[in-house]
């Protein structure tokens, strides 16, 4: 299992795979529960980058339904 335990590291992970997304995004996707992650206290986040890679797969389907 691919995983990461900051913010940061997740857009780092994004820029590498070419997926660009700011920080403040990332914090209003989490807070609306549409990114995948695992939060094991209050400011500790894990992400699973297979679940993550999954959610961008799907992600960009539906921009491209629309």
């Amino acid at each position: 299992m691919r995983r990461v335990r900051t913010i940061d590291k997740l857009l780092e992970y994004l820029d590498s795979v070419e997926c660009p997304i700011g920080k403040s995004t990332i914090s209003k996707l989490i807070k609306e529960e549409k990114i995948p992650h695992i939060r094991i206290a209050d400011r500790i986040l894990i992400f699973d980058l297979d679940d993550i890679d999954e959610w961008l797969g799907g992600t960009m389907q539906e921009y491209k339904a629309n």
